[in-house]
């Protein structure tokens, strides 16, 4: 009983309608209930979605506001109080509250338009989009990540202190693999040194298989600005709240709370700020994945169809499309990810980690867990090297 009031909860707080969370109740854990039973079990636990109080949504928001949330429009602020603070509003109070707490915001989210280009995709694992997103590398934090091209689901989204070591780019792919426990039909990468690991550790997987695209046909390789699924999410991941980490570590370089020519400064900042960034990125992916992405209005047949990502990735069949994962054997993944292990979640090498970790025990603090405490972090260690 308790496990699906549990479950109930997650896909509730995920933002799913009341036949969605049926579906995956049955589908995911073998629960049957019927629409009138989910709805006495959200009554009992108090889960209403018309049902919000206007002073705590209030505070959510100028929370948020305080951070990355500043760069989020109507539609993720409204997931992001769903999932992060338990409020369900709706979309137009979200916007009538944005409009009074941050006109500018509003009016510069919504100056912005773009060009479509038409795109088609048969169905999960057909063809994934894997790239590097560079805006925060100057300060020393590397991202990257992983699209599926059908259901715009995001597969990885990681930060680490390097996105070229073909190791470190290596380590999220197989970690994907073991995750599905199959490869992909076809993955599409730029033609970067970095890639070159996961190019042969694909085609490694596909060589035997019979199908038009097995073997040297499994990767697609082009230049960055074609690999338009992942590259037009970049855009999305800056308005989600990257752009906030942006604009925060230019400010503070300058104050001159740093020096992106000193190595030391920015060791200092991967080992305060990485574990934080990829929280925020987790969020990110979470919320992206269980968001609902409207169907494409510009074009009768482009191929997109509308739906939540993670609906559509792991349930292909309600959308008519099918699964073309490629099974494979996971003691292969498993003796692969020994040669290629993830990178540290701390960031920084390990010997700037020990020394960091003496520095804050001599001075009576402990590792930042949040981004105020993060900033204090810093000064400290700066001022002590």
């Amino acid at each position: 009983m308790a496990f699906v009031d549990e479950r109930i909860q997650e896909y509730f707080f995920n933002g799913y309608d009341n036949n969605e969370i049926i579906f995956l109740l049955w589908s995911n854990h073998n629960v049957k209930i019927s629409c009138r039973h989910l709805k006495r079990r959200l009554a009992r636990l108090n889960l209403r979605r018309r049902r919000y109080s206007l002073d705590m949504a209030i505070r959510a928001i100028q929370e948020e506001m305080m951070f990355s949330g500043q760069t989020l429009g109507c539609r993720s602020m409204k997931r992001r109080l769903l999932q992060k603070h338990g409020i369900f509003i709706g979309r137009d109070d979200v916007l009538c509250l944005l409009r009074i707490i941050d006109p500018d915001g509003v009016d510069l989210r919504a100056s912005h338009c773009l060009t479509r280009r038409m795109y088609l995709n048969n169905g999960p694992n057909y063809l994934i989009h894997v790239d590097g997103y560079d805006k925060l590398k100057p300060f020393g934090f590397a991202i990257h990540g992983a699209m599926c091209g059908f259901s715009r689901r995001i597969l990885w989204l990681q930060v680490a202190r390097t996105n070229n070591d073909p190791c470190v780019v290596a380590s999220y792919f197989l970690k994907y693999l073991e995750e599905i426990n199959s490869a992909p039909r076809c993955v599409r990468l730029d033609a970067g040194t970095e890639n070159i690991y996961i190019e042969d550790i694909q085609k490694s997987f596909r060589w035997y298989h019979d199908d038009d695209m097995c073997g040297e046909k499994s990767v697609i390789i082009g230049r960055s600005m074609s690999n338009q699924r992942i590259e037009r999410w970049w855009r999305t991941l800056r308005e989600m709240g990257i752009s906030f980490w942006i604009h925060l570590f230019k400010d503070m370089e300058d104050q001159g709370m740093f020096s992106l020519a000193n190595n030391e400064h920015i060791e200092c900042l991967r080992f305060c700020f990485m574990r934080i960034i990829q929280q925020e990125l987790d969020q990110i992916k979470m919320e992206w994945n269980n968001h609902y992405i409207r169907a494409q209005r510009r074009y009768d047949d482009d191929g997109s169809l509308p739906g939540k990502p993670d609906m559509m990735f792991f349930h292909p069949e309600i959308f008519g499309a099918v699964d073309y994962k490629f099974p494979v054997d996971i003691c292969d993944v498993l003796e692969f990810q020994r040669l290629f292990p993830s990178p540290s979640p701390r960031g920084c090498c390990e010997d700037y980690a020990a020394y960091f970790d003496h520095l804050l025990l001599d001075g009576g603090r402990t590792v930042p867990q949040t981004i105020e405490k993060a900033i204090e972090a810093l000064n400290y260690l700066v001022e002590k090297l």
